[in-house]
């Protein structure tokens, strides 16, 4: 699997469910598909049209009958596909208007979106943030960035750390050098999303 140093395509639900069989089905194994959701916090639709976008994309991959395919959700746990259809990585990640799934062919993955908001340079807690869970490197390119393109550099970062967090099924947990080593056993590609969004896979085989 190669993705060339590219950003990944977002397959759009339900427009793009060919493509997202493609990629589930090709050497790249591995597919996120997006879907409009309410642009509100409430997560509750969004939960459940990004799970039935899961189902019916990974029904179709397997050419399986409608409705066969179903996910479990455990207290304190991900959201996975079921044994009887397991070998699947699954991921899920919200944000107001937007939510995508990532799903990986023998793979574990993890992802996550973020809406960019504009004047997160002028919030010092950005900055603690950054230092808390990003490290001190990642702090000062963050600081070095120009006022235009800090709210993009820091959701970039953010989504990379809690990509690879849900990855590897961790908790998030404040930056240290054992952490950032773990983190490097991760394999992280930028998605292809619109400017109001900023989002990262990561994928482990």
């Amino acid at each position: 699997m190669s993705f060339a140093g590219k950003a990944l395509a977002v397959r759009s639900w339900p427009q793009d469910l060919s493509a997202a069989v493609q990629d589930l089905r090709s050497d790249q194994a591995v597919t996120v598909i997006g879907v409009a959701s309410p642009v509100t916090t409430d997560r509750t639709l969004a939960r459940a049209l990004v799970r039935d976008a899961v189902a019916r994309t990974l029904e179709a991959a397997l050419d399986q009958p409608a409705g066969s395919v179903k996910l479990v959700s455990r207290l304190g746990q991900a959201v996975a596909v079921e044994a009887l259809h397991g070998g699947h990585g699954l991921s899920l990640s919200h944000a107001p208007g937007w939510s995508i799934a990532a799903i990986g062919r023998g793979a574990c993955v993890g992802v996550d979106l973020m809406r960019i908001e504009d004047g997160i340079e002028g919030d010092p807690d950005w900055v603690r943030l950054a230092h808390d869970y990003l490290g001190p490197q990642v702090t000062a390119a963050l600081q070095a960035t120009a006022p235009a393109e800090c709210a993009v550099a820091f959701a970039k970062a953010w989504t990379r750390l809690e990509a690879c967090l849900k990855c590897l099924g961790l908790a998030l947990t404040e930056w240290s050098p054992a952490l950032e080593k773990q983190l490097t056993a991760c394999k992280v590609v930028t998605l292809d999303l619109s400017d109001a969004y900023s989002g990262s896979l990561a994928i482990v085989r």
